[in-house]
């Protein structure tokens, strides 16, 4: 809101509007009186406009965090949404929807829809506070929380858990497209671990903690190597008893999922996402925590994956490394192939 002085310098909105009439009535160009008067108006009004987008954020961020609490709640804002979004602001009418909710009654009261459902609203919560705010001291452990959470899901996930917050009904409900699409040090995907590592927790463990990143290096690959073999496992037990056309129907399905959920197979986590981290980890370790210890880590790394399919790149990085080698913490960590995808894959 404008401080008393801004009011007792800026003239009034319909001062302002009548000497623009009489102005262009006059055909003349603003004077430079004019031009301080209107940009003084202008601050006030930015002023305003931003108190009003910050209430209006963290009140989104509020109800997507209450809803997430409660399943029934979840389900509740989630039809408004859907009718809001899709239906109100269309003109189509109330039938349509009444039509659609009843042909999505199994998909409600689907266990896994619903979990999937919260874990989305939880994480939309955590994005509209980090769009609000440059420190992530203060949703750093409740991301943490949220990053635990995904690596002990038990059900295939779906829904918006696996797409961009910034394309969910919810944030179209509330006009959160921009605030959540355009922020570059945050993951949009809600499942998408690898990402939320990349994005925000390794970068404020680099600059704020550095003493936490191999603590947070292990947590990482912890709980992707859950959830990988989660998903390989509930794979297969969708093969189970299938005749051959219907397991190929299966097994394309799945190969076309799509999002962070189509690098989640055995053999690709096996042979390069698992490598590419614990190759992350000395990196970090070198750069940042002990740099003779890392020095000699890479170094055994790099000869005992000399012959992989990787082996050539780990090669290349250490020897980079070691030639641009300075003090630790001096130099910044080069983007990592998976740090490449998640600032690349909206």
């Amino acid at each position: 809101m404008p401080t008393i002085r801004q009011k007792m310098k800026a003239p009034s909105y319909f001062a302002i509007i009548a000497c623009l009439s009489l102005t262009a009535a006059n055909g003349q160009s603003l004077t430079p009186e004019q031009i301080v008067s209107l940009k003084s108006r202008l601050e006030a009004l930015k002023e305003n406009l931003n108190s009003h987008i910050t209430s209006r954020n963290t009140s989104a961020g509020q109800s997507f965090l209450n809803a997430a609490g409660d399943p029934r709640a979840a389900i509740e804002l989630y039809l408004n949404c859907v009718k809001m979004v899709e239906y109100d602001r269309t003109g189509r009418p109330e039938s349509d929807f009444r039509a659609w909710k009843d042909n999505q009654a199994k998909n409600l009261g689907d266990p896994k829809f619903v979990e999937s459902l919260q874990h989305q609203l939880r994480y939309l919560a955590l994005s509209c506070q980090a769009a609000e705010t440059s420190d992530k001291a203060a949703i750093f452990s409740p991301l943490m929380t949220h990053l635990d959470n995904l690596s002990r899901l038990t059900e295939m996930p779906s829904g918006g858990i696996t797409q961009s917050v910034a394309n969910s009904v919810f944030a179209k409900a509330y006009y959160l497209e921009n605030l959540l699409g355009k922020n570059e040090n945050w993951e949009p995907v809600p499942i998408n671990i690898a990402g939320i590592y990349s994005r925000t927790i390794l970068p404020y463990l680099r600059n704020e903690n550095p003493s936490a990143l191999m603590n947070a290096w292990d947590k990482r690959i912890e709980q992707q190597t859950r959830l990988v073999m989660t998903l390989e496992a509930k794979k297969q037990e969708e093969l189970r008893g299938l005749n051959r056309d219907e397991e190929r129907r299966t097994r394309n399905a799945q190969v076309n999922q799509g999002g962070p959920l189509r690098d989640h197979s055995r053999e690709e986590f096996t042979t390069r996402t698992l490598p590419q981290m614990q190759w992350g980890k000395l990196k970090d370790m070198f750069l940042y925590v002990d740099q003779v210890n890392g020095a000699k880590m890479m170094l055994d790394f790099v000869e005992a994956n000399l012959k992989t399919p990787l082996g050539e790149e780990f090669y290349a990085e250490f020897e980079s490394l070691i030639e641009n080698a300075q003090g630790v913490g001096s130099t910044r960590l080069p983007a990592t192939p998976d740090e490449n995808q998640a600032t690349t894959a909206q």
